[in-house]
């Protein structure tokens, strides 16, 4: 176990630039962005007159669909651009998780350390799936912190009460519960693209991005051309497949539906599993056959680069 954290930590130290700069940046942009937008608003509104107007006309909306709205905005509008920096990190992290130590030829002192290479490819994996979202996670929640205190304040400088106004009917912390469950449920369910990055990046010469994409794509346009010429028809193919399962994805997305605010999990594009957001449907995903099956996918993954990695001195 220690060796395990040792690991990890230095995959936390080696690539501090995608796992921590990058979620300080988006929160230093949001906090920038907010005092931008009040002092500018300050400049061409004399003592926050049209502020004041329409913290008034806040209050006068139902406090339920304030607070729905507040809820919908915590949980699915605000840590967005957290959301997909973080899937592009892992992304790329994992792409070359395997691949730089091979590229620089760092590979041979890493294995004259006392550990294994399964310790390696399981502190790689933890470091996308546990470590990367817990840094994004608290740093979007400090990130809302800042920006409500604020926000906060200048509430309280046109004389309403932010507690009665957003910030006690939003139920914060079940939001940030929300999105964390979340955001390791994502982790979960993403394990065969976890499994097929890292398999991509423990054979491939260069460009490990070509080798990850072209494969999938050359499959399915043969699929579906040799199904079309044997059926004339276009059924269910590779792409259907992928698609089906991100649109079944356990991200919290925001959108708009009826001109009412909306949050649904993945994209409401299937009826497979219900998109409302709640922990009994992330669960249902999680303990589904096509979870169950998306296991046995990433198990043969990471079985096949692991025994890539013992071999890669070798050649």
């Amino acid at each position: 176990m220690n060796r395990l954290l040792a690991l990890i930590k230095r995959e936390f130290w080696e690539n501090k630039g995608a796992f921590r700069t990058t979620p300080l940046v988006i929160g230093g942009i949001y906090i920038v962005l907010t005092l931008m937008f009040l002092i500018t608003f300050s400049h061409f509104d004399n003592e926050f007159q049209s502020l004041k107007e329409l913290t008034r006309w806040l209050t006068q909306i139902d406090v339920d669909l304030r607070g729905k709205i507040v809820y919908a905005v915590t949980l699915g509008l605000f840590p967005s651009l957290f959301s997909v920096a973080l899937a592009f990190v892992v992304f790329f992290y994992l792409l070359g998780s395997l691949y730089d130590d091979r590229k620089d030829r760092s590979i041979l002192f890493w294995k004259s350390l006392p550990a294994s290479d399964t310790l390696t490819l399981a502190s790689k994996l933890l470091s996308a799936m546990v470590v990367a979202p817990l840094i994004f996670w608290v740093i979007y929640v400090l990130t809302f912190i800042v920006i409500t205190l604020i926000i906060s304040v200048v509430v309280i400088s046109v004389g309403e009460n932010p507690w009665t106004l957003f910030v006690g009917i939003g139920s914060p912390f079940k939001a940030w519960s929300m999105l964390l469950l979340s955001y390791l449920a994502q982790a979960v369910w993403a394990l065969p693209l976890y499994g097929w990055l890292m398999l991509v990046s423990s054979f491939a010469p260069r460009i490990p991005l070509l080798f990850a994409v072209l494969p999938p794509v050359v499959v399915a346009v043969l699929q579906i051309w040799i199904e079309f010429l044997q059926t004339f028809t276009l059924k269910k193919n590779l792409f259907g497949v992928i698609g089906e399962w991100f649109a079944n994805n356990p991200m919290i997305n925001f959108g708009a539906n009826d001109n009412e605010i909306d949050l649904s999990l993945g994209i409401p594009l299937t009826d497979t599993f219900s998109h409302d957001v709640t922990v009994g449907n992330i669960m249902a995903r999680l303990f589904s056959t096509q979870m169950l099956i998306g296991l046995a996918v990433a198990a043969t993954f990471l079985g096949i680069a692991l025994w890539l990695r013992r071999r890669a001195t070798e050649s």
